[in-house]
């Protein structure tokens, strides 16, 4: 009995160091997970403030000179972390190729043949600037036009780019943020000025509103337009029912297309209505564009809804009116 005793006590011996033994492992994997979250949470932390932000100031430049003419003009950088930054400027062109007017810049040392180009009558100094942590400094465009230049309109860009301190979280790529100041050059003499609406339409059919209108401007002439339209909506009585402006501070680049949108926002609509495309575009704003659209807004299910209900109601009203006739002739 007291070997059964004995052996008893050492199993409980043995069990109760097993479990402590499992329980310090579990206690060192939990300990190792939480180190290792708080590692990787430190180095996100680190690669995150690597970002650099910056700001450029005036966004736009614009020029209008002779040939042969010179012309400067300064730029600000402000360095908006909180530490020393160095930031690197290029003159690089820049074309548009959607629809939206959306800019894209050129490798600065890209062969360009594009009439419009004129990254080699710019240059940047100084291109390599450094900056205290919140801090601005300036930096100037330099523009000469050549003698035998073309008149018309010429475009480029001065992009600006933080020197990589670091790496992106998970990436291993460079942090590189670009952000670039767009200059509108045109040089002085006959230009040809001509744009041309290319499309505006609207669903033909439609069961209520809002409704929304698509049109687009063609640029055909040498140098950028800007285009101010508005939209006049009248009803089949031909009164004027709604009118909006549609966004003014778009440019529109020689050979290229813009795409505008905008929506009536009235649902309850009835009728044929006819839409009026007009505006004007050109340095004197004396060029015209115009184009209109039709369309009609039947609420159908609506009307046949309520025109069943009102059958009906003829129905009923009906036979209530000949159903006391009716008593009176089997009374009779």
């Amino acid at each position: 009995m007291k070997k059964f005793e004995i052996f008893k006590t050492l199993n409980n011996l043995k069990l109760n160091h097993s479990f402590r033994i499992s329980n310090f492992k579990f206690q060192i994997c939990v300990l190792t997970v939480l180190a290792g979250l708080a590692f990787f949470a430190n180095n996100k932390q680190v690669f995150g403030q690597t970002t650099q932000s910056f700001t450029i100031s005036p966004p736009t430049l614009k020029f209008s000179l002779d040939p042969g003419e010179k012309a400067e003009k300064s730029i600000k950088i402000t360095n908006n972390t909180d530490s020393a930054a160095v930031f690197y400027a290029n003159i690089q062109n820049f074309v548009v190729t959607d629809k939206n007017g959306t800019p894209e810049l050129l490798p600065y040392d890209a062969k360009v043949d594009n009439k419009y180009a004129a990254s080699s009558w710019a240059a940047i100094l100084p291109d390599a600037i450094s900056i205290p942590a919140r801090a601005t400094m300036v930096t100037t465009l330099y523009l000469q036009i050549p003698g035998d230049a073309r008149p018309g309109g010429r475009y480029i860009s001065v992009a600006f780019m933080p020197k990589s301190t670091g790496l992106t979280e998970g990436t291993g790529a460079s942090v590189n943020a670009v952000a670039a100041v767009l200059v509108y050059l045109t040089v002085n003499g006959p230009t040809e000025e001509s744009g041309r609406i290319t499309s505006f339409t609207a669903p033909g059919f439609s069961q209520y509103g809002p409704i929304n209108f698509k049109a687009e401007v063609k640029n055909t002439g040498d140098i950028h337009i800007n285009p101010k339209i508005s939209i006049k909506i009248k009803n089949i009585f031909g009164r004027e029912v709604y009118s909006t402006a549609l966004p003014s501070h778009t440019n529109v680049f020689p050979g290229t297309f813009r795409a505008y949108e905008t929506t009536w926002p009235k649902k309850w609509l009835l009728g044929r209505y006819r839409a009026d495309l007009v505006g004007f575009f050109g340095q004197e704003s004396n060029l015209p564009l115009s184009a209109m659209v039709t369309f009609w807004v039947i609420p159908y299910k609506i009307i046949l809804a309520a025109a069943a209900a009102v059958f009906l109601a003829i129905i009923l009203a009906g036979r209530i009116k000949n159903k006391p006739s009716k008593e009176i002739e089997e009374e009779k």
